[in-house]
Formats: C-alpha cells, structure tokens, sequence
C-alpha cells in the first residue's frame, strides 16, 4: 500500500486544480504525470492506492476527477483521508477500515516532517526517504522493492474495485436497522471449488498470506500443498465469494483430513475483505454437511495461536461447537445438522439455476439427506 498526494506540482487549495503543474510540456509536470503512471501501474499489479493529504476533500477530489491531464482518478484509491488532522491518525484510521496491518503500509511523501512524524508515531509502517527533485519520483518508486511480487492473480488485480464495492456494502448498512438485515440484502453466493490447476496458485497465495481468519497459519507452496493432498483421506476446497455489490474472488480455504470416524479441519482460511459476513459459518456448515454424508460421528478444528490470529478463535468460540481449553480444540457431533447462515446460497460450478447445496431460503440442512456427488469421498 501506498500513501501519497500525487496531485501535482503547486498547492491545489490555494492555486485551484486548473494551475497545477501537471503535464503541460512542463518538466515537472511532466514528471507528476510519470509518478502517476507508475502508481497507476502498482494498482494494476494489486497494490493498494490510499490517500493521507491536508487539504479539503472537496478540493481535492474535485482535482482528481477534472485535471484532464490527470491520470489517477478516485477509483484508482481503496481509500482516503482528506482533511487537517494527523497524518499518522489518519493512516492508523485508514488501516482500521480496510482491516489491514500497519506492517502493510508504505507511506511516501515528500515532506521530512511529515515522514518523521510517521515513523515516531508508527514504527510499523515502513517509511522511505524520498527526494526533493520531482523529476526523482517515478524512478526511485520503481527502484523500490516492496512491492515485488514472484506473480499476481485475478484477486491482485482487482483489489482495489473490491475495496470500492466494500464501501458501497458498508453505505448500506448504515440505512438498515440491524446487522441481520444487512447480511440478508446482500444476496451472498458463494461457490465451492476442490483444488485444481487453475485455483491452486490464488489458494497457495492466500494460504501463505492470510494471518487473521486462519486456524494453523500453516504455510505451504504449491507444490507442497499438492503432495499433501495425496493421501486419499484428505479434501481441499476454495470458496469464491460474491454478491450484489460485486466479486470478491477467491477468497477462503477449507481442508480436511480423516481419522477413523472424526473429520479434522485443518486449514481454515478467509480473507479479511469478507470476515463478518457470515462467510465463516457457512464454510463451517459446508464441512459438516460434508462428513455427515460420509457418515463421520464428529469433525474437530484445533486453533493454534498466533500474534494475529485472534480473530479466528473469537469466530471458533462463538461457532456453537464444543471447545476443550486442553489442546484449543474445536468438536461438533453429526447427529446434529449445523445450521447455514440465512441469506447465503452455496453452489459448485456444475450447478445449474435452482441445484445449489444450499439454498438461501431455508435456515438448515439437514446433510445426512445432502447429496454431493462431487465432493464426496
């Protein structure tokens, strides 16, 4: 992620967008317009673009959206902070709404006040010295290597349209009147995929890179996560997940191994852009209707702690399953169906209208009269 105020060269509040120096035959407003087109080309490769700046938001918005020689536009950001506060309360506000760590934030800007307050006040964030020639930006942006990557897949590239649809999903639920109304106007499906040679490098990414919702934080290649699967008594699927407001991707991993007659999760992965939103529960309801119909008695999860796993045993220990302090380990018994969420549909990508798993109007499934002709051992 990074943080800027790539607006060009002058001051947007007291000059007006129409003189700043962007573009133009003008060297240093060619050189914004460089900057730009390299941010432009990070966001392309799935990093994040947020704004931190001093000024007032309309102004500067308003730059954005009629400079004709600009080239990042406000859907090119995930999102803003565009006022006079503390830049560093800004980025730790910033952080909190796109729910991700300080560890993750770059933050560039051309003032060494501002970066030294930043580094005082969040060590975390990573910081780099920057140059007072404009003509330096793009190129000391693309000798940076923090946000090389060995390779980017459909999710990478469109983060930053999931980051938009999650503010149009978070505007709604404040003209709702409770949480459960909410969830049930997004109209989620999502849709379950074994592993496969066309998902396997997404799943392998977010496996190794998801800390929060994640019950062993195990961290395998590709390979490796293939020759896991080897053993008969092993299953991985992948849930993609998307609803009214848009496509969020590939975005949870579930596996599962056998032992006798008791199932045993082992990688329980979701992405932070669809937590809260019953995702999990539905994730958790899919594996038990799955070994109910194999006719196991019991499937477990057991939660290894992390620094940033917290969120994940918070979910366990709300899920309705039994917990034994002695080993963090999660049980439910399958004589029991595990109630869906409402307002989720489940599907597999063979199912045609109306053959999902589960449908969205009804609350429970009783998975011993499920059948899974796909995914069932």
């Amino acid at each position: 992620m990074t943080w800027t105020t790539p607006f060009g060269g002058g001051v947007v509040g007291d000059l007006g967008w129409e003189k700043l120096r962007l573009g133009g035959h003008d060297y240093q407003g060619e050189a914004f317009v460089d900057f730009q087109k390299t941010l432009k080309s990070l966001k392309n490769r799935g990093v994040l673009l947020a704004i931190a700046s001093r000024n007032e938001e309309g102004v500067a918005l308003e730059a954005l959206t009629r400079h004709p020689e600009m080239v990042l536009h406000p859907s090119d950001f995930a999102a803003w902070r565009i006022n006079w506060n503390d830049k560093a309360k800004n980025i730790a506000e910033l952080v909190a709404e796109l729910n991700l760590g300080l560890q993750s934030v770059v933050f560039i800007d051309d003032n060494p006040v501002e970066r030294a307050r930043v580094r005082e006040a969040l060590p975390e964030v990573y910081v780099p010295e920057w140059p007072d020639d404009k003509t330096l930006f793009a190129s000391t942006l693309l000798a940076m290597d923090c946000f090389d990557s060995a390779h980017t897949t459909a999710e990478d590239a469109s983060r930053t349209e999931m980051y938009a649809a999650e503010r149009e999903r978070l505007n709604l639920q404040s003209t709702v009147s409770s949480a459960e109304e909410w969830l049930l106007s997004l109209d989620t499906q999502i849709t379950v995929e074994e592993l496969n040679d066309a998902n396997r490098g997404r799943a392998a990414q977010l496996l190794n890179k998801t800390n929060q919702m994640n019950l062993s934080t195990r961290r395998l290649t590709e390979q490796e996560l293939q020759n896991w699967l080897q053993s008969g008594h092993r299953k991985l699927w992948v849930f993609r997940v998307k609803d009214k407001f848009g496509d969020s991707g590939l975005t949870g991993i579930l596996s599962l191994e056998v032992e006798g007659d008791v199932g045993r999760i082992v990688d329980f992965v979701l992405s932070c852009r669809v937590m809260g939103r019953n995702v999990e529960q539905a994730m958790v309801a899919f594996a038990a209707q799955h070994c109910a119909a194999v006719e196991l008695r019991e499937l477990q999860a057991r939660y290894l702690e992390t620094a940033k796993n917290k969120p994940c045993l918070r979910f366990w220990m709300a899920s309705g399953f039994s917990f034994a302090e002695e080993g963090s380990r999660f049980s439910w018994q399958l004589n029991q169906p595990y109630e869906y969420p409402r307002g989720i549909e489940i599907r597999r990508p063979q199912d045609r209208e109306g053959d999902s798993v589960y449908s969205k109007d009804r609350v429970t499934l009783d998975p011993k009269r499920a059948t899974l002709p796909v995914l069932t051992n």
